[in-house]
């Protein structure tokens, strides 16, 4: 497996000299290079026998976390963030124990990463799971390479900063569709985009971890009024806050008013324009991704 010279793969250690990476990573992460080489390099060669495995452990599909009742694994995944409990879920820094994590969390001092920053979750689990079935290599295969789409709904939204948010309360009838490509079409957070236009005014949206069917004017409908409502909590949360760094009371007051005529629909020509800018938001957005695939 190829690695980078300067920085390892599986931590945020780095380095100019190749030697000294090899050392590290051999030193601190033996198993992990040790089952993903199994894995990538030798998946063809692995012969199963179905009748005489028995498996014993049911695994993640997100995080390859093992559990012995399937009651246990439905209730993991249903809250499952697809990365290991030794990774910080906000800057996906990996720690080599609880204490240190949970002190790193509690500074509150690390800024947002994506996922696909993280370190494979639980590898010393992935040997065990290979014996199973021939299914489970590719979706191995699959974890590896791509990454687990969060479902509609349970974005991310610690990587929008309270800087974002003042930005965006105050730009005019731009806010709402500005927030929510913030939210849902983030480059820099793949994991979020879980909306993708497909033809004739559809969408697929990820529900229940799989895709499905939407009517783009429906779901963008939902998408004003649910993220309206953010934003209008989060001035009233932060009102004296947004006032002082403003300094502007009209202003204030003009952005709030404007939240509440496209919340309750008080003007149709105001709330249209938001709604074609967020159909146009979701069929440009996925444009851009194909054309980049």
């Amino acid at each position: 497996m190829p690695f980078s010279f300067t920085k390892c793969a599986f931590c945020e250690y780095s380095t100019n000299i190749k030697c000294n990476l090899k050392r590290h990573q051999n030193a601190k992460h033996k198993k992990e290079i040790q089952c993903i080489n199994k894995i990538l390099g030798n998946e063809q060669n692995v012969t199963l026998n179905e009748q005489n495995v028995t498996p014993t452990k049911l695994y993640c599909q997100k995080c390859n976390k093992s559990y012995k009742t399937k009651k246990h694994l439905i209730n993991h995944e249903a809250k499952c963030k697809g990365i290991d409990e030794l990774t910080c879920p906000k800057c996906m820094v990996s720690f080599t124990n609880r204490h240190h994590k949970s002190r790193h969390i509690h500074a509150d001092k690390c800024k947002a990463r994506s996922i696909i920053h993280a370190r494979p979750p639980n590898i010393q689990n992935v040997s065990n799971k290979i014996i199973q079935n021939a299914e489970t290599i590719q979706n191995i295969n699959t974890n590896i390479n791509n990454i687990q789409i969060n479902n509609f709904g349970s974005e991310r939204i610690d990587h929008i900063s309270d800087e974002d948010i003042k930005r965006i309360l105050q730009s005019g009838i731009n806010t709402v569709p500005l927030y929510i490509e913030k939210k849902h079409f983030d480059k820099k957070f793949p994991e979020n985009k879980n909306i993708k236009y497909t033809n004739d005014n559809k969408c697929h949206v990820m529900e229940d971890n799989s895709w499905k069917e939407k009517d783009i004017g429906l779901l963008s409908d939902n998408l004003i009024q649910d993220n309206t409502e953010v934003l209008l909590m989060y001035c009233d949360k932060n009102e004296i806050k947004l006032l002082n760094e403003i300094k502007d009371t009209d202003i204030y007051d003009n952005i709030r008013n404007k939240l509440f005529i496209i919340y309750n629909k008080t003007n149709n020509q105001k709330y249209n324009k938001v709604l074609t800018k967020i159909k146009e938001l979701i069929k440009s957005s996925t444009i851009e991704d194909d054309y980049q695939n």
